[in-house]
């Protein structure tokens, strides 16, 4: 549905895409990741036109967008921390706008709004006008307008920005039926990595305007460690280790240390044992000790600290 090729674009000397490429198809949950400055809202940006990129193309569903708007009608955007509503009306009468703007009939309309105001937390505000709305309700009103008339591809830029935990669980749920129902395809950038966890079928993460990783959060996790055993020792039990724990790993582990922990990530449960019984034979009783597979936000930091150093 959504192809870009060799994306590329500069402010002077500084490049904010370097070739980027990657594809989006129909009922795809696609992250977009990378720290502020990356590229992520200039890649998003492109795609709605709102900026010309110097070089590549990105062609949806097989149609160069240079050539023609059209395809705007078939994508929902929620660009992070901007006004896309009409403070003077009401939550349900902007998205009911957008709607008919773009051929939903009134009544399929007000069935799509009525529905995801429910869901998002905004029927008691029913009568509300949008710039009387606190924050995060205008993040919803947004969402709402974004979701309401069903899009084929919606791009969807910090959407959880300002939003209570019981909103960000709704919206998860919201997205997951609307792609897998409607084909939908979603593009989103977030810095909530346990949204996206959740909800994402494939990651892209980009570092100073480069596509750094393209695949899925599993592959992304497989790619550096599975697991991560953080240790918590009193004192006098850290000055016992003299570098004997790390000589129980393999290379192929990352270890830190702050003032409190004790961090090992690494790629098998059985490495852990050996720590284990090696902290039972020098009578060292941790005060803490967990033992969790890595998450997405993990990974995605230690790739993003791999790619600095090399």
């Amino acid at each position: 549905m959504l192809s870009i090729n060799e994306l590329s674009k500069s402010y002077g000397d500084h490049h904010a895409l370097k070739d980027v490429s990657f594809d989006l198809a129909k009922g795809e949950r696609v992250a977009l990741l990378g720290a502020n400055g990356s590229g992520k809202t200039t890649t998003i940006n492109s795609i709605c036109r709102l900026l010309e990129w110097d070089q590549g193309d990105i062609f949806f569903n097989g149609k160069n967008i240079k050539e023609s708007t059209s395809y705007l009608r078939d994508i929902g955007v929620v660009l992070g921390g901007c006004r896309n509503t009409n403070w003077r009306l009401t939550a349900s009468q902007n998205a009911e706008y957008f709607s008919r703007l773009r051929g939903v009939s009134k009544k399929q309309s007000l069935a799509n709004i009525s529905k995801l105001e429910e869901q998002l937390g905004l029927a008691q505000y029913k009568q509300k006008e949008v710039g009387k709305l606190s924050t995060g309700n205008k993040q919803k009103a947004s969402l709402l307008c974004a979701l309401a008339y069903q899009p084929k591809l919606l791009l969807l830029d910090e959407p959880t920005l300002g939003l209570d935990s019981q909103t960000v669980t709704e919206l998860q749920k919201i997205i997951v039926e609307q792609s897998n129902q409607l084909e939908q395809g979603f593009l989103i950038t977030s810095h909530d990595m346990g949204f996206i966890d959740k909800i994402c079928n494939r990651v892209i993460v980009i570092d100073q305007g480069k596509v750094i990783f393209k695949g899925s959060i599993s592959t992304l996790k497989e790619e550096l460690f599975h697991y991560e055993m953080r240790l918590k020792l009193k004192p006098t039990d850290r000055a016992k280790l003299n570098g004997d724990l790390k000589s129980l790993w393999s290379e192929n582990t990352q270890f830190e240390q702050d003032k409190e922990d004790i961090i090992i990530r690494y790629d098998s449960v059985e490495q852990a044992f050996a720590t284990v019984n090696w902290l039972a034979q020098q009578a060292i009783t941790p005060q803490e000790l967990s033992i969790n597979p890595l998450s997405i936000e993990t990974a995605y930091h230690s790739l993003i600290n791999k790619e600095i150093k090399a």
